[in-house]
């Protein structure tokens, strides 16, 4: 189940990535027989942009804090999966329906996916003037522990070198140093957003059966 969620966050183009790469298609096709004319050669083909991979790196450039997973993306990427065709299997059975019957548990799952996947912000926080100081502190710390992984294989290197084939099975050394818990370098928040097509539900009738699951409520909102 983590794979599979991993693979969602890092390969669904929703439907405006692919009508653009479509459009980037019929252009290269044209520039390419423009420049196969002109004797010139053919750059790669350009990939769509993932949705929630770019999402994720502006969440991780701390332009973003929410990650809004659309049930509809979930249900349209499991038909995609299957083959593009009908999916092999009823709603009731897909991972959009047990998201919407057990939506707090899938946002840990969700979130441990998403600190698997969670790319590199494109500036370090220690040059970042306007960085928060949390920001700061995990990335001293994630370079402490960079260096002290370093020491570590360089000295296990060394011990081989020096000892020869003896040392390959020696136990290594315990590099000492203590990861932070997800929980507290997780800077976002998860939300799901239900699908077009579940019915919104008056407030008299949402009831205990209903704890855990997403619900969309129907109501006045009033200031």
């Amino acid at each position: 189940m983590p794979r599979k969620i991993s693979q969602f966050l890092e390969k669904f183009v929703d439907a405006g990535g692919k009508k653009q790469a479509a459009m980037m298609d019929a252009d290269e096709m044209m520039d390419a027989d423009e420049m196969m004319d002109a004797g010139e050669a053919v750059g790669s083909k350009k990939l769509p942009q993932a949705k929630y991979a770019s999402m994720l790196q502006r969440v991780a450039d701390r332009a973003e804090d929410t990650v809004e997973i659309s049930l509809d993306d979930v249900r349209a990427f499991e038909i995609e999966s299957s083959g593009g065709g009908q999916p092999p299997f009823a709603f009731a059975s897909s991972l959009a329906y047990r998201i919407e019957n057990n939506a707090k548990c899938y946002v840990e799952l969700f979130s441990r996916a998403i600190d698997s996947v969670m790319p590199e912000p494109s500036s370090s926080a220690m040059q970042d003037a306007d960085a928060d100081v949390l920001d700061v502190l995990f990335q001293a710390r994630r370079d402490r522990d960079r260096r002290d992984r370093e020491a570590v294989q360089a000295a296990e290197q060394e011990m081989i070198q020096a000892l020869g084939t003896d040392a390959a099975g020696a136990p290594k050394q315990a590099l000492g140093a203590e990861l932070f818990p997800a929980v507290l370098t997780r800077r976002y928040t998860v939300r799901f957003a239900p699908r077009r097509s579940q019915a919104a539900q008056a407030v008299r009738d949402i009831g205990a059966s209903q704890i855990g699951h997403l619900v969309t409520v129907r109501g006045i909102v009033t200031r």
